[in-house]
């Protein structure tokens, strides 16, 4: 960059140098021609070194200065002419300089918009990431698919800001139901699709259990109610699937051998029969769609509901364990009816709203005469297979409203909301007589019959509590039992 300083000395076509060079030669000539007196020599010697320190003072570094902006100036491209004034080099270089003032203006103003972009990009992933993080949370501790379905759309449309989802949850009979208040005239309010249907986007997204992102409804085959549903512009599906805790599973897109349809229907009948199959995994269908107030739905936006509805199929898999376990806590295992301890406490909460409402309640016990006879005779196996049976005609004789249950050993119990005792007489009666008439070993030689012993009391108005109810309906079927058995017998009040 910078010359050595003996080099700049000698180097040629410099002005001051060659100024230099006449004024020693002029002082050399002049202290030749004179008569070299001691103050002449040592007027010239002393003119020679002043002029010498001024130039190497002043003159010199300006020289050296102009040869730096010129060498600089050759390293970026800018070639200066040897004769080029002072001056002229200067303005060059000051234009350089003016050229890279507004060049690193510009780049740190990139920069900062680099850097304003990218912690715009993380403040969004991190308010990502918390909505994650507390619909997850909300999710894992519901108790109730509505409670995780509840939360799942909250946190995409609040938390994510895609205000335009709605959902859409798979129905009994096989229907893809969306309920909202959609912006068309005189629209419905609930939107229902076929999830059996070839020919809808939204049910093919069920069936495949594959999410779709497109940036129009017709780039996909589609039905009236998926325009309904999706509108315009960009969208993505994705289905939310339910988690299958079990080990035999079976697939609701192949045939397998445990599947229900043993023969293989139609393929119109067949997607219907799977949708409706309690193994198929697809329950309900996210739609995010496009709205001037959403956030811009685009393959990168959309992964954070991708991972939220992740965690909502593992949140299904937890409710769905949750269901077991309490239907296994209140359930009998033989029969599927409420067991001894649900059977109390529905009891004590029926007796509850006849005491607040002023209506009537009335119990049966029902207790399978000469069971244990049958027992020793065809076996415990015809035994169980018989309670299982007797179970069935309960809940087919009760109604919606009543309870069914398994009171213990050979004996049930039916509890009647809002019956009189004339009501739950002609209850009484038809189970006593449907029990009678069915024949429980129809394989074997002849007919095998059971009977049932029945006895009924009435709380009215829950003037009892649940100890002194069902007391006072034993005390009736033991009666029932020691005046001759297969009949009914009904408690006057206490």
């Amino acid at each position: 960059m910078i010359k050595p300083v003996w080099k700049r000395l000698l180097a040629p076509g410099r002005k001051s140098d060659i100024v230099m060079a006449l004024v020693l030669i002029l002082l050399f000539i002049s202290f030749e021609i004179s008569d070299r007196s001691s103050d002449d020599i040592f007027r010239h010697i002393l003119a020679a070194f002043l002029f010498l320190w001024m130039y190497m003072r002043y003159m010199k570094p300006a020289d050296y200065a102009v040869d730096t902006l010129t060498d600089a100036l050759k390293e970026h491209g800018i070639a200066t002419k040897v004769g080029n004034d002072h001056l002229d080099i200067a303005e060059s270089a000051r234009e350089r300089l003016d050229l890279y003032s507004v060049e690193v203006a510009q780049l740190r103003q990139e920069q900062q918009f680099m850097k304003d972009q990218r912690l715009a990009e993380l403040s969004k992933a991190h308010q990502d990431l918390l909505v994650h993080h507390r619909s997850t949370k909300k999710m894992l501790g519901a108790f109730r698919t509505e409670e995780v379905f509840d939360a799942l759309l909250k946190g995409v449309k609040d938390g994510l800001g895609f205000h335009g989802t709605v959902l859409g949850i798979l129905d009994r009979e096989g229907n893809l139901v969306f309920r909202e208040d959609f912006d068309f005239t005189a629209g419905p309010l609930t939107v229902q699709v076929p999830a059996w249907s070839d020919g809808s986007v939204l049910a093919n997204t069920l069936w495949t259990g594959n999410p779709v992102f497109s940036q129009s409804i017709l780039e996909h085959p589609h039905i009236q109610e998926d325009r309904a549903v999706i509108g315009e512009g960009p969208f993505f599906l994705i289905p939310v699937m339910r988690k299958l805790a079990t080990n035999n599973k079976r697939c609701w897109l192949e045939d397998h051998d445990d599947c229900i349809a043993k023969i293989p229907p139609p393929a119109l009948e067949k997607r219907r029969s799977c949708v409706l199959c309690e193994m198929f995994a697809p329950i309900a269908v996210i739609a995010v769609r496009t709205r001037p107030e959403s956030r811009t739905v685009s393959p990168e936006s959309i992964v954070p509901v991708v991972t939220l509805v992740n965690e909502a199929s593992k949140a299904l898999e937890v409710v769905e364990l949750h269901e077991n376990l309490r239907k296994m806590s209140i359930t009998d295992g033989l029969t599927g009816l409420i067991n001894h301890r649900e059977f109390y406490q529905q009891l004590r909460r029926e007796l509850e709203r006849a005491r607040r409402y002023r209506h009537s309640v009335s119990l049966l016990i029902i207790d399978v005469d000469d069971f244990k006879g049958y027992n020793d005779r065809f076996g415990h196996l015809s035994g169980d297979l018989a309670l299982r049976k007797i179970s069935d005609i309960l809940r087919n004789c009760a109604r919606a409203t009543d309870i069914v249950a398994r009171y213990g050993g050979e004996e049930f119990a039916v509890i009647l909301p809002e019956s009189t005792s004339a009501g739950a007489l002609m209850l009484a009666e038809r189970i006593k007589t449907d029990v009678a008439r069915y024949d429980f070993l129809p394989q074997a030689y002849g007919e095998e019959h059971l009977t049932v012993s029945i006895g009924i009391y009435t709380a009215e108005e829950g003037a009892a509590t649940e100890d002194q109810i069902v007391r006072l309906a034993d005390e009736a079927a033991y009666s029932a039992k020691n005046t001759g058995k297969n009949r009914v017998v009904v408690k006057s009040h206490a």
